[in-house]
């Protein structure tokens, strides 16, 4: 397991980065499927449950020594694998 370089952040500085890091993840898809509303994408990106996840994969990524960025990189990838996984499931199960 990798030693963390970083300063321990605060829980100001947490919340900011995954307020970014779901509104990056939001804009990513709208702009690649502009059919997905914006605002819904951002609503359902910053539910508890969806910012306690990034939350808990950014800690994690910083934990194993990737720089900030890397980390808030694949916790933004890693919501919206979960996102497209969920919708096709819903999608399926009404099919």
């Amino acid at each position: 397991m990798a030693t963390p370089a970083h300063k321990p952040l605060t829980a100001d500085q947490i919340g900011e980065a995954v307020g970014r890091i779901a509104g990056f993840a939001a804009l990513s898809l709208h702009e690649s499927f502009p059919h997905l509303s914006l605002d819904g994408l951002v609503e359902t990106f910053t539910r508890d449950s969806a910012t306690a996840f990034l939350a808990s994969r950014y800690l994690s990524g910083l934990h194993d020594g990737k720089t900030p960025g890397e980390a808030a990189g694949e916790a933004g990838t890693a919501l919206i694998r979960a996102w497209a996984d969920a919708r096709n499931a819903a999608h399926a199960a009404t099919a």
